[in-house]
């Protein structure tokens, strides 16, 4: 038997049959090989992307005095500084600035028992069901000064600093305004001026904004009229909504920006934006192959500033949105409670520093020790007993 198997073995394991026998071989080992790197590749990557977070995001514990909630949201700083708010509050945040006063609201599903109602029990989980959207913003504002009509309004995202990006990341943000320019339409975005370049005269900031229509809704409400509550259960239905009628939308949005004037209150809602940031997370979603992505791979850090602003006309073909040509009404720094500033930038961008500083300048009285309280208490008995001298030339 041991002679049969030996012959039909050598009979069938042919020259041919053995180079294919290599080559499977050596395709596994091939394979196996590609397989490992990949494994140490994406183990590199994880704890290089870990690292980064880690040293981009600040230590839970250096906020634990702070009277903010303990579940993910939304942090938000309002310029001018007037404290740090969040998403999901009880009641809405107010500010008053240079050109506006108002007040505001955004909301997202609830990540906890302590962010799941709002004003009068609104229903934050109750609200989002059935909605693409994974968050709102609904502000109510009041100019001081108006708007010039022959300016344009744009709202969206400002960064603080221009953020060099790899050729990657610069592709994948090419697809990500080209979804943000379909979905809600004109999109004016500028990676800003790159200091090594442009070493004289005013720099841009990165910006990725919308015209005023890019606003989802909007009510006006004549002076000395109470405006909706911002938490109102039929606030959906008010107003002028783009939702089916763009054309007729920017219609309406042409003759309110026309006819902007001191005294109404104009009461705007944004979400359209929402499906491709997922502001909690801090992540760019909704695009096939090149999301999800984190948003610092654009924004460098954070935080990012959501901006109001009208554009003067531009002089010498000028086209770029620089400082000098705006005029914000609203602007306020957000970032999210899992990719947070250092807390020293969040004091400043809060005011809390400058609070802070004045209480340590305050004089700080000593506590009375039983000593000091025994020995002044013997020298006000002394002042009574010891009789006045008076001086006598």
């Amino acid at each position: 038997p041991r002679r049969s198997w030996g012959h039909c073995a050598m009979v069938e394991m042919t020259p041919q049959h053995l180079q294919a026998a290599a080559f499977a071989i050596f395709a596994i080992l091939f394979w196996e090989l590609i397989k490992r790197l990949v494994s140490l590749l994406g183990a590199w990557t994880s704890a290089s992307a870990c690292q980064n977070a880690a040293s981009l995001t600040a230590v839970p514990s250096e906020f634990e005095d702070m009277p903010i909630p303990k579940e993910t949201h939304l942090e938000i700083a309002l310029d001018p500084p007037c404290g740090l708010h969040w998403s999901n509050p009880k009641l809405p945040f107010s500010w008053e600035s240079e050109t506006t006063t108002g007040s505001y609201l955004f909301f997202h599903p609830p990540t906890g028992d302590s962010n799941s109602t709002g004003p009068d029990g609104f229903n934050y989980a109750e609200y989002f069901l059935c909605k693409t959207r994974i968050w709102e913003m609904r502000v109510h504002i009041v100019f001081k000064q108006a708007p010039p009509p022959d300016e344009d309004l744009f709202f969206g995202i400002e960064l603080e600093d221009y953020v060099p990006l790899s050729s990657a990341s610069e592709q994948a943000q090419k697809l990500i305004v080209k979804g943000i320019r379909q979905a809600v339409g004109g999109v004016y975005h500028s990676p800003g001026d790159n200091p090594a370049k442009v070493r004289s005269g005013e720099r841009e900031q990165p910006h990725c904004v919308l015209p005023l229509w890019a606003f989802d809704q909007f009510i006006v409400t004549p002076e000395g009229e109470e405006p909706p509550c911002l938490w109102d259960a039929g606030f959906p239905e008010l107003g002028s909504r783009r939702y089916t009628r763009i054309a007729r939308y920017a219609e309406d949005i042409e003759e309110l920006r026309a006819n902007f004037k001191v005294g109404p209150t104009y009461t705007f809602a944004f979400w359209g934006n929402s499906r491709f940031l997922d502001a909690l997370e801090w992540t760019v979603i909704g695009l096939p192959i090149v999301t999800p992505i984190s948003f610092n791979k654009f924004a460098g850090k954070p935080p990012v500033h959501v901006v109001l602003y009208s554009l003067r006309n531009a002089q010498d073909n000028e086209h770029r949105h620089l400082a000098g040509r705006k005029t914000y009404y609203f602007r306020a720094a957000i970032w999210s409670s899992k990719q947070r500033p250092a807390r020293a930038r969040i004091e400043k961008l809060t005011g809390l520093a400058q609070r802070r500083d004045l209480e340590i300048s305050r004089p700080i009285k000593k506590p009375k020790t039983l000593r000091r309280r025994v020995n002044g208490f013997a020298r006000q008995i002394g002042s009574c007993c010891t009789p006045a001298f008076q001086s006598v030339d």
